[in-house]
């Protein structure tokens, strides 16, 4: 906490959304982290919580990966955390009423108010399953802050810091949710970030499995530096497109990508799949299948069923359209692609 706004105070010149959501946020996340530690303090002992098995989808932000996690969580055999569980892992005191959903929906409806082209960007309700940012924002480690502000020192000392400290506490508040609404044989599970700290996620989560995503570095980028702008824009008046272009292209996103494809060849067979864009794009379900048979999973008849139902609810959604250009951020195509040539070549995207 310390940290982030040290860094929040050298870098961001905030706007009033932004002086007013940087300091809720933060008061918010110390009041929930202090309470999901005294959670987990407190008996009954929570370390003692056998988690499913978990699934973890692994790869650069927009590849697709918001929409493959929903469609594997309408598997009833996958646990998968909605927002509201994430945003507050601690259930109120016997007699109280819950008010976890009611009070993301106003955060949520607050921030379509501010930003209503945001939700083409990253759609989000408070009961659809979305993925673990939330929880490491509980801990204050987490890129996320990067995303929403520019706080170079803070993510540079992130990533210097020993990963399993997060990760150890990521894997408590699982428990904690568990617990509380125990469900599923497995969890699917997912953040891009993941991707950043992959060797400490591996190692926390031996009997993981994973799905990595894959899609044309040029559009990924493209929209990487359009969801950074838009969202930095919320909270400051003074975001250079440009520079944020510069800043994804140097930054940790493609290092983690190289490392992520050097990892990913030391998981075994039956612990590793691969999802191409173009393919999950074309034939969602036929993805899915090539999933579970690669993992060794069981896709039941109910799952296909409830699968193929949301993706033709997702055909005939009417959210908006989230339009981005590598030359706004001064990139180009080519030099995109040149620098990921090889992953390219790999995938054929």
């Amino acid at each position: 906490l310390e940290g982030l706004l040290e860094s929040l105070a050298a870098n961001v010149r905030m706007n009033f959304v932004g002086r007013y959501s940087a300091k809720d946020d933060t008061v918010r996340l110390a009041r929930t982290h202090l309470r999901i530690h005294r959670a987990l303090r407190d008996p009954p002992v929570v370390a003692d919580v056998d988690l499913p098995a978990p699934v973890f989808i692994v790869g650069w932000p927009r590849t697709g990966s918001t929409f493959l996690h929903q469609l594997l969580a309408c598997d009833p055999a996958s646990r998968t955390i909605p927002y509201w569980e994430s945003f507050d892992p601690v259930p109120p005191a016997a007699g109280q009423t819950d008010e976890r959903i009611r009070k993301l929906r106003e955060m949520l409806g607050l921030l379509e108010r501010i930003e209503p082209r945001y939700h083409a960007i990253h759609p989000m309700t408070a009961e659809a399953t979305e993925e673990c940012v939330a929880l490491f924002m509980n801990e204050f480690r987490t890129l996320q802050f990067d995303f929403q502000y520019r706080v170079p020192e803070y993510a540079q000392w992130l990533i210097s810091q020993d990963q399993r400290i997060a990760y150890e506490l990521y894997r408590r508040q699982l428990q904690l949710i568990h617990f509380h609404r125990p469900a599923g044989e497995r969890q699917i599970l997912k953040d891009p970030t993941h991707l950043v700290h992959l060797e400490t996620l591996i190692d926390s989560f031996p009997e993981a499995k994973f799905i990595f995503t894959h899609r044309d570095p040029a559009f990924s980028i493209s929209s990487i530096c359009s969801l950074v702008s838009y969202t930095r824009a919320l909270f400051t008046d003074d975001v250079d497109p440009v520079a944020v272009g510069a800043e994804i292209m140097s930054g940790y996103w493609p290092t983690a990508l190289e490392k992520g494809r050097k990892l990913r060849e030391t998981l075994a067979q039956g612990q590793v799949v691969d999802v191409r864009h173009p393919d999950l794009a074309q034939d969602p379900i036929a993805s899915v299948e090539g999933i579970y048979a690669g993992l060794g999973m069981t896709l039941s008849p109910e799952a296909r069923a409830r699968m193929k139902r949301f993706v033709e609810e997702q055909k005939r959604s009417h959210a908006g359209r989230h339009v981005h250009e590598l030359d706004g951020f001064g990139l180009t195509r080519a030099s995109v692609r040149e620098r990921f040539a090889d992953y390219c070549a790999e995938w054929a995207l």
